[in-house]
């Protein structure tokens, strides 16, 4: 008599696994064949970033004038030199070339910013898959996922002086919004820490406005307001949200010094307690709350705070899949510009929010 053997049920948690990660790989296939047809895959790559750097190749200016029409258009390069200067050895490629390069490469910054940041249970990967802000900082193909990475690459080398000031300082000279963290590098790890990330991260700048010939310098803060006036107020910063309110930009400016500036000081209070990985989720919520433009893609940063606090999955993994209802490019109506902060301050409770004495016993022996 042959016995042919069976195979035991899945249980809930293999299907829980099955369903996420065919629904993220279903999902990634659909949106590479939704985008591909047309200049929407890649579109922050390839009119920004790679644009900027054919810009450094040829010897032209890096920087429109702030009157320039593409700014409305979301058109022009607005970041320091440095990631234009990074990204030259793109240029050999066609464009369409190198946007499906730099998407690859966008991917494997998130998985490796949650595997860095410890995390080791599939479904969280496939959950950040089903990210509404993940898929947009891959649709887009926007420098955010990169920033996750480093992120997740400051905490992994915090306790190290010079690795932890390399990254820190190469990431906040590519983008100034993340200079919370040199705060929080004070709190925990000391101002010489703290001192030479600035120095490294002014260095790299001043060396990349040297490459360009200091093209754009004097200019470009008058660029940069002129940026958040155009987009500020469609976006999903507290400036963008007064706007929905009915209220001017300077209400919410100073929404933006109040909230920015509590998430500041509880980092540094938080930091000279001992407790880094807190104090680290108040410094990246900060750069959140302190910037004028915050599109859906920035909040990709949450997800290595979210790792380091549940390196196992739970359904606050799968909070951010809410906003799919709020539009990506900003705009929106009704409760739908407020629907990113309600995830970013329930994520805040979570990540702060101290366990059950059993939870943390749990966690601790995994």
């Amino acid at each position: 008599m042959i016995v042919v053997p069976t195979r035991a049920p899945l249980g809930w948690r293999g299907t829980v696994t099955a369903c996420l990660v065919v629904g993220a790989a279903a999902m990634l296939v659909a949106g590479l064949f939704a985008a591909s047809p047309s200049d929407g895959l890649g579109f922050d790559f390839r009119f920004q970033y790679f644009a900027g750097a054919e810009s450094v190749l040829e010897g032209r200016s890096l920087y429109v004038t702030p009157d320039d029409p593409a700014l409305t258009g979301v058109k022009a390069y607005v970041y320091p030199p440095l990631l234009a200067i990074a990204l030259v050895p793109f240029t050999v490629l066609p464009v369409d070339a190198a946007v499906i390069v730099a998407l690859v490469g966008s991917i494997a910054a998130l998985m490796g910013a949650v595997a860095i940041a410890g995390v080791r249970d599939v479904r969280c990967h496939a959950a950040l898959l089903l990210w509404a802000p993940a898929w947009n900082a891959l649709e887009v193909v926007n420098l955010s996922a990169t920033l996750a990475l480093a992120v997740a690459l400051v905490w992994r080398y915090r306790g190290e002086l010079w690795p932890l000031a390399t990254v820190l300082g190469l990431a906040v000279a590519a983008k100034l919004f993340l200079w919370p963290l040199v705060i929080w590098a004070a709190a925990t790890r000391g101002l010489r820490s703290a001192g030479l990330a600035a120095a490294v991260g002014l260095a790299a700048t001043a060396a990349a406005w040297a490459v360009v010939g200091f093209d754009g310098f004097s200019g470009y803060p008058a660029l940069l307001r002129r940026l958040a006036e155009i987009h500020a107020e469609d976006s999903y910063s507290l400036v963008g949200i007064a706007a929905a309110l009915g209220f001017e930009p300077p209400i919410g400016q100073v929404l933006m010094l109040i909230a920015g500036g509590a998430l500041i000081a509880a980092c540094v209070e938080l930091g000279r307690q001992g407790d880094e990985r807190r104090a680290f989720t108040c410094a990246i919520v900060a750069t959140l709350a302190l910037s004028p433009i915050v599109w859906q893609h920035y909040l990709v940063l949450l997800v290595v705070p979210l790792a380091l606090r549940r390196p196992r999955f739970s359904a606050v993994w799968l909070l951010p899949v809410v906003l799919w209802l709020s539009p990506r490019a900003g705009d929106a109506d009704g409760l739908e510009p407020f629907l990113p902060a309600f995830v970013v301050i329930a994520f805040l409770y979570v990540l702060l929010a101290r366990p059950h004495s059993r939870v943390a016993a749990a966690e601790a022996a995994e």
